[in-house]
């Protein structure tokens, strides 16, 4: 009896939660990245948040964009406000202690402390997606050790790990909004859902790409899908009214973004279309002509056509690598809700691969070593990755290996779009499920999680960046 005791308490062990071993180990590797890294963009939201005090107390709180325009920040990296207001709202009063006692102390906090501060705001955001991804596989029947599991797997995932920790990225925000409102949506509390999408728009535009199908997906009467658009607009529309005429190059860096969504097309007979416009109506057409039978089949589509949308978006944009955790948590569930998820776990690490090494021939030399440069261990060694003259980088390693151009595209792009293909909900299952037959697979989802890791981010990113960094500033 004893025996047997001691083997249900290994199993549990092995496919249980993750262990308190485990977070320790998540947070130290986190706290390392957030304090040994830093891209530039944050370090510039975060002077703009200083601006907009002082804007502020100066009376011109509405000149806020103009003045962004004059002032400049280290590293010749300098770009004007392009948010939405609320966001540097946010940023100067997470700020705003910092300049009290700046105020009071007579002295300047250093940009490498005001970058670690303020990264604090995406890594925060980040912790609660992990947190509400836990709560959306609970809702939509997810078994209790993938649950358990859920919020490690997003934290550990190499793209939000690396987006949030490594660079410093924000996107998180409107991501735990999007979230957020999607544990309202399988309430079925669809006008709360409306507001907290509206909450995630303001801080990005992507939020929409979802919001739209789903209550398309729910909604079939004119009048009320109308009125769920309005209700999504209750704080853009009040906000960019707010600085109209006066947003600086804001309007101008906007329309260069939403440019982007047209420049992949389709060749028409008469005109060409926009490729990702295409798709989405499409995906717009499917949810409302959707009617699923219960329940379970309702959850199912819904992540599928945010999953669809995100894929999508990120086949025909020219993307930042940011960007790409907002489709994390709809591969992450939908990968979840399979009977036999370790084919998709296996998919989804050649996509992984394919990310960094696309990500390193898309910005050679632009998100690997230079991230350093930024940190808090830079001042220490006193030497500039950015302002070293060699050449070697990510991309130059990688392009040593035969074919890796062509390769990469096919595991970003294959790994994304079969992902969407065997996805593909059908009745009360997928088309994996449907391929694969009845039963069930045991998951390891601690080798899951920290595989995935380990060989994506640790392999493909930080042990080339490393050395990169080591070979350009001769400590190697």
């Amino acid at each position: 009896m004893e025996l047997q005791k001691k083997k249900l308490t290994r199993c549990e062990l092995f496919y249980g939660g993750p262990s308190r071993l485990e977070i320790v180990l998540f947070g130290l590797a986190a706290a390392f990245c957030w304090l040994a890294f830093a891209h530039p963009d944050i370090q510039e939201t975060a002077r703009h948040g200083y601006i907009l005090i002082r804007s502020t107390l100066d009376g011109n709180f509405f000149g806020f964009f103009e003045d962004t325009f004059y002032r400049t920040y280290g590293y010749g990296y300098v770009n004007a406000a392009h948010y939405n207001i609320l966001m540097y709202i946010l940023y100067a009063l997470w700020e705003l202690p910092l300049y009290i006692i700046e105020q009071i102390g007579g002295f300047a906090f250093s940009d490498v402390f005001l970058s670690m501060w303020c990264k604090a705001i995406g890594v925060g955001f980040y912790l609660g997606c992990g947190l509400l991804c836990g709560r959306l596989a609970q809702q939509i029947g997810c078994s209790k050790e993938a649950s358990a599991w859920a919020p490690l797997l997003f934290w550990l995932n190499p793209i939000s790990f690396f987006s949030t920790l490594v660079m410093g990225q924000y996107d998180s925000i409107a991501l735990l909004f999007l979230l957020w409102a999607l544990t309202a949506y399988f309430d079925k509390k669809y006008l709360r859902f409306s507001l907290l999408m509206g909450v995630g728009m303001v801080f990005k535009f992507f939020p929409l790409f979802v919001f739209v199908p789903l209550i398309l997906l729910v909604e079939k009467r004119f009048l009320h899908i109308v009125k769920y658009l309005a209700v999504s607009m209750w704080l853009y529309i009040p906000t960019t009214l707010l600085f109209a005429g006066r947003t600086g190059d804001a309007a101008f860096f906007n329309q260069l973004m939403t440019d982007r969504l047209f420049a992949s097309t389709f060749a028409g007979g008469a005109m060409d279309y926009s490729a990702l416009g295409f798709m989405m109506v499409l995906i717009c057409a499917a949810a409302f002509f959707l009617r699923p039978a219960d329940t379970a089949q309702w959850q199912r589509w819904s992540l599928y056509l945010g999953l669809a949308a995100f894929t999508a978006l990120f086949t025909f944009v020219l993307w930042h690598p940011q960007w790409l955790i907002m489709l994390v948590p709809f591969l992450l569930l939908t990968t979840l809700q399979q009977s036999r998820p370790m084919g998709f776990a296996y998919i989804e690490l050649a996509f992984y691969i394919g990310f960094f090494v696309m990500m390193a021939m898309l910005y050679p030399r632009a998100l690997e070593g230079n991230l350093f440069d930024m940190g808090v261990f830079q001042p220490l060694v006193g030497i500039s990755f950015s302002g070293a003259d060699a050449v070697q980088h990510n991309a130059f390693y990688f392009q040593l290996i035969p074919y890796m151009k062509q390769i990469v595209p096919i595991l970003f792009y294959g790994g994304l779009l079969s992902g969407l293909l065997f996805k593909l909900p059908m009745g009360n299952s997928t088309a994996a499920e449907r391929l694969g037959g009845n039963g069930t697979e045991k998951v390891s989802w601690r080798v899951w999680s920290w595989g995935t890791f380990a060989v994506a981010f640790g392999g493909f990113w930080a042990v080339p960046s490393l050395f990169s960094y080591l070979k350009v500033t001769g400590l190697l």
